[in-house]
């Protein structure tokens, strides 16, 4: 039986809603609309399933092309439906996730995507390249994310930057703020994913 946690207006308060939420209270799968104000799905996605790897993200949209779909692969997507499937077939699809680790794709995307690897569709993007998740850090908050990613203490940290250990706790609350996390290790996760360290 499947039931329904919550909803959200756009992908900011998506991200705050899952840091506000016990680990054992969020969803196990998420359905995420691509177009949304604020931060779109892609940019959600990108963000939030580094942040909360254990949380499935399938795609719910009206968009078939191929660099939404490209797009939301690499942030992370383990699904892409779109709108005008059934609600059985949804279900369905959100089964399969949960108990297979299944990818489930609506046709006309599952053709898409085979035509993109038929083709080597995505080949000319940079290896590197990963969906802009919106969220901009600055250069000294950069510095000190690479530092947090290596292990080092805010001592430590403060020491390797020539700041006060006061001055980096400020930076990585800001950086916790930004991300919308709660933790070294989430942050860290976030950064991997996003090619910041």
């Amino acid at each position: 039986m499947l039931e329904v946690v919550s909803d959200s207006a756009n992908g900011d308060d998506f991200l705050l809603l899952m840091k506000s939420m016990s680990p054992d209270k969020r969803p196990h799968v998420v359905l995420m609309d691509l177009e949304m104000p604020v931060l779109n799905g892609i940019q959600t996605i990108a963000v939030a399933s580094a942040a909360y790897p254990e949380v499935k993200f399938v795609v719910l949209t009206v968009f078939e092309d191929n660099d939404k779909i490209f797009d939301a692969i690499k942030a992370g997507a383990h699904g892409y439906l779109l709108k005008d499937e059934s609600a059985s077939k949804i279900i369905d699809a959100i089964n399969q996730v949960v108990q297979f680790e299944g990818m489930p794709l609506s046709p006309v995307i599952a053709r898409k995507v085979i035509e993109m690897l038929k083709h080597g569709s995505g080949e000319h993007r940079s290896e590197s390249r990963t969906p802009d998740t919106g969220v901009v850090l600055s250069d000294r908050e950069l510095d000190i994310l690479k530092e947090l990613a290596t292990g080092k203490s805010y001592k430590a940290i403060g020491e390797t930057l020539f700041i006060s250990p006061f001055t980096v706790r400020k930076h990585v609350s800001n950086i916790y703020t930004k991300l919308h996390v709660d933790s070294r290790v989430q942050v860290i996760n976030v950064a991997q994913k996003n090619k910041w360290v």
